[in-house]
């Protein structure tokens, strides 16, 4: 209905911009009946922003002055049930995805707006909303640097206390969607080798450290469920073994992979942590396991 009229010919003069802009600030509660209106309103913006990063620097100034993600988080908190979280997310993503400027990358990663959007209380009932909500995330986890990633990091003294970006991802570690779990895996190797010093020591640091010994533990019951086919004595068809074993060697090759991955950052910390998971999770258990079964079997 409002498609034709945002695809004016001047559709990326300031100006225009600036109605835009005016419009999405009316817009006091968004629900059923003025989503698609709303949903119009966010993708003018994106591309006009997107425009005016390599066409026109008017434009993201203008973009800064009216402090337009301030209203995306707005937009986002007056939601009544519109499901208008999806798109809002998808249109951040390629605004992102598509900045060259530093200049427009530091804005969009100052001021706390991206980590309310990543700390938002999205309601995840099993639709899209999460592949768009991972999406806009590794679209972050691509754009940072040993310059703007601390943007990103809440601080207290020396200390990180806060990293929604790296927490809130780790939610989807284990995601039922494969490809959400490839894109979380990418996007957390892409902070271990952009963080410094305070932000391992958040990511080396209980609770959140907690996620390498979960891996190890992943694997370590994927090593037991292979071993459990391997030797089965049930009456189990030739073929359906045969798949079984497949299936679980493939998993388990994926996690040592990704295991490969991280130790390659290089980081003497990182290694060090991920080594004693693998240790004292995985080898040494499997080790005591073949000496009692040893001890077993001469006895």
């Amino acid at each position: 209905m409002f498609s034709s009229f945002w695809r004016s010919i001047d559709r990326f003069s300031v100006q225009h911009f600036k109605c835009v802009i005016s419009e999405l600030q009316k817009v006091k509660v968004v629900n059923e009946h003025n989503r698609e209106y709303v949903v119009d309103l966010l993708q003018s913006i994106v591309e006009i922003v997107t425009y005016g990063d390599r066409q026109d620097p008017l434009i993201f100034e203008c973009f800064m002055e009216h402090q337009v993600l301030a209203d995306f988080v707005r937009i986002l908190k007056t939601n009544e049930n519109s499901k208008i979280d999806a798109p809002l997310l998808q249109y951040l993503s390629i605004m992102i995805q598509n900045m060259d400027s530093e200049q427009a990358i530091y804005y969009c990663f100052s001021n706390g707006y991206i980590n309310n959007i990543i700390s938002h209380p999205y309601k995840f009932d099993g639709g899209d909303l999460a592949s768009y909500y991972v999406s806009f995330l590794r679209a972050i986890s691509g754009k940072i640097n040993g310059d703007t990633l601390c943007l990103l990091v809440k601080v207290h003294g020396d200390a990180v206390v806060s990293f929604p970006l790296y927490t809130e991802a780790l939610r989807f570690a284990y995601h039922e969607e494969k490809m959400i779990q490839t894109a979380i895996r990418s996007l957390v190797l892409n902070i271990y080798n952009v963080s410094d010093d305070m932000v391992y020591q958040f990511i080396l640091t209980p609770p959140v450290s907690e996620y390498f010994s979960d891996l190890v533990h992943r694997l370590r019951d994927l090593c037991f469920c292979l071993d459990t086919i391997l030797y089965d004595k049930g009456e189990i068809e030739i073929q359906k073994r045969k798949n079984g074993l497949i299936l679980q060697s493939d998993k388990i090759v994926d996690e040592l992979y990704y295991f490969k991955d991280i130790l390659s950052v290089g980081k003497p910390r990182l290694t060090k942590l991920v080594t004693e998971n693998l240790l004292n999770g995985l080898v040494f258990p499997a080790l005591f396991s073949l000496l009692v079964s040893k001890d077993n079997d001469v006895s």
